[in-house]
């Protein structure tokens, strides 16, 4: 089931929220996971807060919930 999570998706920071399999390919890519938050309740949906950092970049990224992001966010 992991590995599906690894196939590339592509996502653009124009888009209001990723999926935790972009996550996983942004891991992929270099990027360290320095948190996961739980976003305010103001979707539908859950939503997490996920703070990237790749060299001297910081990233947060709107995550819908999912089961990669649990996932990722207990290893944090």
């Amino acid at each position: 089931m992991l590995d599906w999570y690894s196939q590339e998706r592509h996502w653009s920071p124009c888009q209001t929220y990723a999926t935790g399999d972009v996550v996983m390919n942004m891991i992929s890519q270099g990027w360290r996971v320095k948190s996961v938050q739980d976003a305010p309740d103001q979707s539908p949906a859950k939503l997490h807060i996920v703070n990237l950092c790749r060299e001297e970049e910081d990233r947060d990224l709107l995550v819908l919930d999912g089961p990669a992001i649990r996932d990722i966010a207990m290893k944090v």
